[in-house]
């Protein structure tokens, strides 16, 4: 049985990694029919992102395959240097550097970028799923000390809730927000003191080494920063942006 939930697991992170890659190439492509400028060109930059997306999960896949990120021990470690922080540092510069970026941030809907994150439901029922088949410590999961599943729930109403109807409650959207943003870090910082390394604090098993596999090794180098690029996309339209709402 527990071999049979691994592999669903695995198809869930896949199955999840396509949607999300669906979803900024479809975002991409209304923003710019709102913008009315050179389809052309617009069609090439969605092609580049999208190739973009496609190459980084295949390198950081292929590196997973060969065994790159089982080695726990190493110093920094290999998962955050090479797998978290490139995406992460993506998101940081496109919210609050790249112009062109918030050009086109400007007209995507407010409520997508809130309304997405109810994929964090589907991510932590994985991760549940993960603890019954027992290679996903209880301290990863809802039931332990993972309470990311709140903001994938809330994120369903949340978007209506404050840009629904030609409503605009600002001062709400940043305070959820920012409790999304506190609840990855919260969830990266249980998972990374789960691992078997220097950092491990967590000594039950099994231990977070199943984030170093093959597509799991998407979670943090896609999956987790895509979850804060939406925050922080989210976050530049209601403080900065002089947004379409």
């Amino acid at each position: 049985m527990s071999s049979i939930i691994y592999i669903f697991c695995q198809i869930i992170v896949c199955v999840l990694t396509i949607v999300l890659v669906a979803f900024t190439t479809y975002g991409l492509r209304i923003a710019f029919l709102s913008m009315k400028e050179d389809m052309q060109k617009q069609n090439q930059i969605i092609k580049w992102v999208f190739r973009g997306m496609v190459c980084w999960l295949a390198i950081v896949g292929g590196l997973s395959l060969m065994g790159f990120y089982h080695n726990f021990e190493a110093l920094p470690p290999r998962i955050m240097l090479f797998g978290l922080f490139p995406p992460l540092l993506l998101s940081i510069y496109l919210a609050l550097f790249s112009k062109t970026f918030s050009k086109i941030l400007q007209h995507i809907p407010p409520r997508w970028l809130i309304e997405v994150q109810s994929f964090r439901i589907v991510m932590e029922l994985m991760l549940w799923l993960g603890f019954m088949g027992y290679f996903i410590p209880f301290q990863m999961t809802f039931v332990g000390f993972n309470m990311d599943i709140i903001a994938g729930i809330t994120a369903i109403f949340a978007g209506y809730a404050f840009f629904g109807r030609g409503r605009v409650l600002k001062p709400e959207s940043i305070i959820w927000n920012i409790f999304g943003i506190f609840l990855l870090i919260n969830i990266l910082f249980i998972a990374t003191i789960s691992t078997p390394s220097i950092f491990q604090v967590f000594k039950n098993e099994p231990a977070n080494t199943f984030i170093a596999a093959f597509p799991f090794i998407w979670i943090p180098s896609f999956i987790v920063p895509f979850a804060l690029a939406m925050h922080l996309f989210s976050l530049k339209q209601v403080l900065v942006l002089d947004s379409k709402v």
